[in-house]
Parts: structure tokens; C-alpha cells; sequence
């Protein structure tokens, strides 16, 4: 462990006591320390003033209503459609996706821990299912993504508990571009 030493300014110190206080976090050392795991994992050091990217694409920040306003007026194909060219794409620009087999449920979780950093809500692979809460995009856009990324197709299960769907994998799925 190594120790360093900052000067805050008024305003940042104050918020960080205000966490504090109301016991959002341990500490303020704590606060600074998290925040740090942020910008590392979140590729904070390649944000340029306008510019913000994620595991080499860019991303832009949008309210979850108004891109609920976009969907509203796609139809659940369109939606699926959109998830499909959305995941062909992802596969052809993240280098880091080049030479890793997706198909193979033990590499899901990559592709599901991008999904959570970029927003989308929470996934988690169990067995071969993935459960689906708090997600900010329409199921059928997820379905069309998720699908395209493993090359499986997956059925529906709806369960009792708002926000949360689960996510069944059938088996391989041909892909198709339409």
C-alpha cells in the first residue's frame, strides 16, 4: 500500500463529508479510492472534454425517458433488428472481442460486464441463463444484442418480480445480418 497526500478544493471536500455523513460511504479515503476504481475500469483516461469512450467505442450519456421515446416508436422487430446491427457492429470494432469465442457461455460474462458498465442494467449468467434486472432497454432490443453476441438463441421466461426477466439459452443460433 502506498499513501498519498491531495489538496481538495472547498466544494469537493464538502461533498465528500456530505457522503460521509450520511453514510453513503466509509470514508473519504474510501470515496477517493472507489472513484479511482471507476476511472480505471471506465477508461476514464481516454474521456476527452465531449468525448466519451468505453472499451474503445464511444458513448454518450442520454436519460433513460428519452431513449424509452425512441423505442416507443419501433416495433418489437425493429427493436430486435437494432440489437442485431448494434452487436455486429460491437463485434467488428472492440478489438478486444477479435479472437474470443462467444458462443461459449464460459466467455458471457465479458460481454455481460460491458452491458452493466455501459448502463444497460444488471446481468448475470447462471448456468445457461442469464437474468435481466433494472434494464434500461427494451427486451427485445437485449434479445436481438444478445443473441447476435453468443450465437445462441435464448427464450423469454417471465417471472413474478418487477424489472427482472430470465434469459434461457436454447442453443445455437444461426446468424443472420436480416
Amino acid at each position: 500500500m502506498k499513501q498519498l497526500t491531495i489538496i481538495l478544493d472547498d466544494d469537493l471536500y464538502r461533498y465528500l463529508s456530505f457522503l460521509e455523513k450520511r453514510k453513503l460511504v466509509r470514508s473519504k479515503d474510501q470515496a477517493i479510492v472507489s472513484s479511482l476504481e471507476f476511472y480505471k475500469m471506465l477508461a476514464m483516461h481516454e474521456w476527452l472534454p465531449y468525448i466519451y469512450r468505453l472499451g474503445g467505442g464511444r458513448v454518450i450519456l442520454v436519460d433513460a425517458s428519452a431513449l424509452k421515446d425512441v423505442f416507443q416508436a419501433m416495433t418489437d422487430e425493429e427493436m430486435y433488428n437494432a440489437g442485431k446491427m448494434g452487436a455486429f457492429k460491437r463485434k467488428l470494432t472492440n478489438p478486444m472481442l477479435q479472437n474470443v469465442d462467444l458462443s461459449n457461455p464460459d466467455n458471457w460474462p465479458l460481454i455481460l460486464r460491458e452491458m452493466e458498465l455501459m448502463g444497460w442494467g444488471k446481468f448475470t449468467k447462471v448456468r445457461g441463463e442469464i437474468k435481466v434486472e433494472l434494464c434500461a432497454l427494451p427486451l427485445p432490443y437485449i434479445l436481438g444484442y444478445i443473441e447476435t453476441m453468443f450465437a445462441t438463441s435464448f427464450r423469454h421466461h417471465r417471472t413474478k418480480i418487477a424489472d427482472v426477466s430470465v434469459l434461457v439459452a436454447e442453443g445455437k443460433k444461426k446468424l443472420e445480418l436480416y
